[in-house]
């Protein structure tokens, strides 16, 4: 094909309606749908042998020859199309399409109609071909001897237009920074906090070298009243605060049964009048400057110590203490 002239919209020129065509595949690059709600296919209800067919637009590039250009057609309220007479014996499938007729390259018509295009009935069917100058919309499974066509049965097979627009700005990539990841230069980008080097309010992170300015730390308060309690791994960093009339036995667990890690702190505090004993667990070495070292008591209502694991089954006890 030689150089189209004169080009469209030309001041008073004459041309084809090809040309206007071939001026708007310069835009829609393919066939498809434009809006993705844009001519859906669906069950009648009540359900029965029909579909319906959404309004909407779609771009259809012309196919009875080359160089037809786009036809943009519009659809401007829901269409219903009858599904014919399921086979008594085999299911078959329909195609559901949208087909423009163009009398000035095929047939005498010129227009364009939603079809259903019926199937062959067999044991393992297959859609028919989608005709010339189409967009195939859905197709529709129809069961041996059914009387309706439900949701399931439909297969959406629309797809979006594509533009030969450059989809380009001033933004040619994201990358991410110290404490970021992710980032692109294409497509959708994503960029996320790096947790393996920024804090942030959820993940658990061990932070390492890092000043904190006016850090605001709540403890938290493990609640004991009872006479005996052995520590758990939630405890590292808490209070653990005890309170009974009776005197009180405090056990720090075993590694084997509790991994603390090396530096960690369990706070405890005498509420009440019960006098507590810290002791370890079997294997579990205190040292502390208690009047009996591996076992130090709180000294008074109110008294507060603080147990650091020096390494594993190792504590030291410092605090209000005898």
């Amino acid at each position: 094909m030689t150089l189209q002239t004169p080009p469209s919209w030309l001041q008073a020129g004459s041309y084809p309606a090809q040309y206007d065509r071939l001026t708007a595949q310069a835009l829609w690059a393919t066939t498809g749908i434009i809006g993705s709600s844009s001519l859906a296919v669906t069950a009648n209800s009540p359900a029965g042998m029909s579909v319906r067919v959404a309004s909407g637009w779609a771009a259809i590039i012309g196919t009875t020859t080359t160089n037809m250009g786009v036809y943009t057609i519009f659809n401007d309220a829901q269409d219903t199309l009858t599904i014919t007479t399921a086979d008594p014996t085999n299911p078959r499938i329909d195609l559901v399409c949208a087909t423009v007729r163009d009398a000035f390259y095929s047939g005498a018509n010129n227009d364009v109609i939603f079809q259903v295009i019926a199937g062959t009935p067999a044991g393992s069917p297959v859609a028919p071909a989608l005709p010339a100058n189409s967009i195939s919309l859905a197709t529709v499974a129809v069961g041996a001897a059914v009387t309706q066509i439900n949701t399931g049965n439909i297969t959406d097979t629309r797809v979006n237009v594509t533009t030969n627009i450059p989809e380009t700005g001033d933004i040619s990539a994201v990358v991410a920074g110290t404490g970021l990841s992710g980032g692109g230069s294409s497509g959708s980008v994503t960029v996320s906090i790096d947790t393996a080097v920024t804090a942030d309010l959820t993940t658990a992170q061990i932070l390492t070298n890092k000043t904190l300015t006016s850090p605001l730390i709540n403890v938290g308060i493990n609640t004991q009243t009872g006479t005996t309690y052995t520590t758990v791994l939630a405890d590292n960093g808490k209070l653990v605060t005890q309170s009974n009339a009776s005197a009180i036995t405090t056990t720090i667990a075993a590694f084997g049964s509790v991994a603390y890690p090396v530096g960690s702190q369990i706070n405890f505090t005498q509420l009440g009048a019960g006098q507590v004993t810290i002791q370890g667990d079997t294997g579990v070495t205190i040292v502390s400057t208690g009047a009996t070292a591996s076992t130090p008591l709180l000294r008074a209502q109110y008294s507060t110590a603080t147990a650091i694991c020096l390494a594993s089954d190792s504590w030291l006890v410092v605090g209000d203490i005898v």
